[in-house]
């Protein structure tokens, strides 16, 4: 029994969450005001399992477009830690961009970058400290959604 809408259909992409990708999707969205609205995690088991997924879907505001409100979804795959604490600190708002950082072979999601100022984490162990919504992934790409329904 589904009792949510469902996540809407990609409008553009899928694009890799390569060096490119990031820039892309730090160039068209405007993170300042942007809210995450649902955040789905899947795990297979099994012999051919993908393992751990994640898709992150946030209302942001196209930077080109008069700030117009688009759902953007994040998805990762191989999803080795993540850390979602709905502590009464995380509004679950954005107030800064998403952090991408690469240590010990992951690629690292902070949604909670503030935190860091102008600065950068230095190791995996610093991205996780204090950060109420982070994941760790092997890999991923980030489409722009049709609106909601």
């Amino acid at each position: 029994m589904d009792l949510v809408p469902p996540v809407p259909e990609r409008s553009h992409g899928p694009y890799a969450l390569d060096a490119d990708g990031i820039a892309a999707l730090l160039a068209r969205y405007a993170f300042g005001d942007a809210c995450v609205r649902r955040v789905v995690l899947d795990q297979e088991f099994g012999p051919r399992t993908r393992g751990r997924v994640a898709r992150i879907v946030i209302d942001a505001r196209v930077v080109a477009e008069d700030l117009r409100w688009e759902p953007v979804c994040l998805d990762l795959t191989g999803v080795r830690h993540l850390r979602i604490d709905e502590s009464r600190h995380f509004s679950w708002v954005l107030y800064d961009p998403p952090m991408f950082t690469h240590f010990d072979g992951l690629m690292r999601v902070d949604l909670c970058a503030e935190r860091f100022g102008r600065s950068s984490p230095q190791n995996a162990r610093e991205v996780f400290e204090g950060s109420d919504l982070v994941f760790a992934a092997t890999g991923g790409t980030w489409s722009a959604l049709r609106p909601w329904s």
